[in-house]
């Protein structure tokens, strides 16, 4: 068994800073330069606003920040088991002594990290939604407003995905138990089948919302069509 660390926190990060949406480009619904916001530093028509971006790095690096904040606490108390695993293992990862001591500190980090690495995965996810609603240079302010629109309403989406989930934690926990010992059993493949009949009305619902987010999008980049 491998020994939870804390160096996926660096890695996080990264890919926080590094996710696609974090980088310039256009957003789901940009439909190119219009008439509005121009000069941007050098900048060319169809490219992110740099400015809005560095905000949103600058935010998602924050929110990181606070999340391991919070956890902290939680890591803190399982240090003592983190080094009497180290010790334990120095000598020889592979003896009965260091996989005792690794599978205590694994006991004790894995409630910490249940809680953290959503946060920083909602981090991720909050940053690269911050650039996608960045306006494009040269975008017209109602093209812009329909991106942030789409982005809100994708956003929300999510969420919503993320509740239907939470209702099937019993179902989750069950399958876990049931499959731990074997895989291939009854009871591990009937907790399965329960979990994806749980599971089944979050995906429809999630297919649903986003096809609603599309269609006002259109609607809504008509609309500005119609204005010019």
């Amino acid at each position: 068994m491998k020994m939870l660390t804390r160096g996926f926190f660096a890695a996080l990060l990264i890919a926080a800073c590094a996710a696609p949406g974090l980088a310039s480009g256009p957003g789901p619904i940009g439909r190119g330069p219009g008439s509005g916001n121009g000069g941007h530093g050098g900048q060319r028509p169809g490219q992110k606003d740099r400015a809005c971006i560095m905000e949103c790095r600058v935010e998602t690096t924050a929110c990181a920040s606070d999340a391991r904040a919070a956890a902290a606490p939680c890591l803190d108390a399982c240090d003592a088991l983190v080094e009497a695993a180290r010790s334990a293992c120095a000598a020889d990862h592979r003896s009965a002594a260091c996989e005792t001591a690794r599978a205590a500190a694994n006991r004790c980090l894995s409630p910490c990290y249940e809680e953290l690495k959503p946060a920083l995965r909602a981090c991720v996810t909050g940053g690269s939604d911050c650039v996608r609603a960045c306006p494009l240079v040269g975008e017209s302010t109602c093209d812009a407003a329909c991106r942030a629109a789409n982005v809100a309403c994708r956003s929300t989406a999510r969420s919503e995905l993320t509740e239907c989930r939470a209702g099937c934690a019993d179902e989750l926990a069950a399958k876990r138990r049931a499959c731990t010992a074997d895989r291939t059993s009854a009871a591990c493949v009937a907790a399965g089948a329960a979990l994806s009949a749980c599971l089944e009305p979050c995906r429809t619902g999630l297919l649903t919302a986003l096809e609603t987010c599309k269609a006002s999008a259109i609607e809504c980049a008509a609309a500005c069509d119609a204005s010019e």
